[in-house]
């Protein structure tokens, strides 16, 4: 607890400003070229042009390769990666750093963080183009990881508002994955140090954000860059900016997602750190259990049903805006809203246009919704 007490100072002190819209993309990336802390590049261009960055730091053996926003609309982990760069400008940490050598991609899809898409210009999806390997940034990635051959590989994502569990009734504030390697889920040495870093993170950020870590989805991807790399030797791990409760900027989670990186640079630095208490698969999996708002007691042919409304993320003048639409209606109670509003007191009804499923909420609710969520 006193480490993570540390780190959560730390990071609260070199936190970067100015990052606080969930839209990032090329125009907010700022290095200093002659940093005595880190080398910074230029290693190619996206299919539209934009320049993809990379940054070196350490100067030790354990060759470790990070990169973020291969979905352009996943700026979260950004955040907190860019928050870990600043700490290193600041001399801290620095312990990892005669231990390990980072190899860090901020931004490697800039064109999907440019027009806010999960695709690529191309409107390809990266994490499915390991193997094919059809797109610019995709064989940017392939190359650079067969120059660096790296130990470990941090794969920085965020997911949906929509996880829990089963066991409990939190959302899943932070998910991570040891990647398969085959369709048997085989487990060899590799797999078991991605998985033995899980396990740390687990034990360590639990004292603080307790049933709110989650593992991801397991099922074997020769597609997907994670499942990639672990089949070629490197113990890759999965972080997953998941949500807490309604911060859909992300803010908290930015800063747990913080520590959660630093916490595993730490244990890989660390080699002597091998206490586990916690077997990798008894870790709480990612379930389908929350929308973003449940509208109860909606009247229908004399009966009072539910619907389900999730946000959909738009970009619009530089900003993200969340646009309420109609995902589910009927009898959601196995499910929970991060917001749940009774509207029996309110004129409408299944089938008015108010709720279609695939379209936006009627406007005249959209303002009001607006303000009891805060958004």
């Amino acid at each position: 607890m006193k480490n993570i007490k540390n780190i959560i100072r730390v990071f609260e002190k070199f936190k970067l400003l100015g990052l606080n819209s969930k839209y990032l993309n090329n125009d907010h990336l700022e290095f200093n070229k002659s940093s005595s802390v880190y080398k910074f590049n230029e290693i190619g261009l996206s299919v539209n042009g934009e320049s993809i960055k990379s940054l070196r730091i350490g100067s030790g053996k354990i060759k470790i390769l990070i990169w973020s926003q291969m979905h352009g609309n996943e700026s979260t982990s950004t955040k907190s990666l860019l928050d870990l760069v600043n700490c290193f400008h600041n001399n801290e940490f620095f312990e990892i750093l005669k231990k390990c050598s980072l190899f860090i991609i901020p931004i490697l899809n800039p064109d999907g963080a440019r027009l806010y898409t999960r695709e690529n210009f191309n409107k390809i999806d990266l994490n499915r183009d390991a193997k094919e390997n059809s797109q610019l940034e995709s064989k940017l990635l392939n190359s650079y990881f067969e120059k660096i051959k790296p130990n470990y590989c941090f794969n920085l994502h965020d997911q949906r508002t929509i996880y829990g569990s089963e066991k409990d009734l939190n959302p899943s504030g932070l998910s991570f994955l040891a990647p398969c390697y085959d369709n048997s889920s085989s487990i060899n040495t590799t797999r078991s140090n991605a998985m033995h870093v899980i396990e740390h993170i687990y034990n360590d950020l639990s004292v603080v954000v307790k049933d709110r870590i989650r593992l991801y989805d397991d099922d074997y991807n020769e597609n997907c860059f994670g499942d990639h790399f672990q089949k070629k030797g490197s113990s890759t791990i999965l972080f997953e900016s998941g949500f807490f409760e309604l911060d859909y900027m992300r803010e908290i989670t930015r800063k747990y997602m913080f520590i959660s990186i630093v916490t595993a640079l730490n244990l890989i630095s660390d080699q002597s750190n091998t206490i586990i208490t916690t077997d990798y698969f008894s870790i709480p999996k990612n379930k389908v259990k929350f929308y973003d708002l449940i509208l109860k007691n909606v009247y229908k042919e004399n009966l009072n049903i539910d619907v389900g409304v999730n946000f959909k993320e738009v970009l619009n003048a530089g900003d993200v805006e969340f646009i309420p639409y109609v995902v589910s209606i009927g009898n959601l109670s196995k499910y929970f809203g991060h917001k749940e509003i009774d509207i029996s007191n309110k004129q409408f009804q299944i089938g008015e246009k108010s709720f279609i499923v695939g379209k936006k909420l009627n406007e005249s609710l959209i303002n009001d919704l607006k303000i009891k969520l805060n958004l």
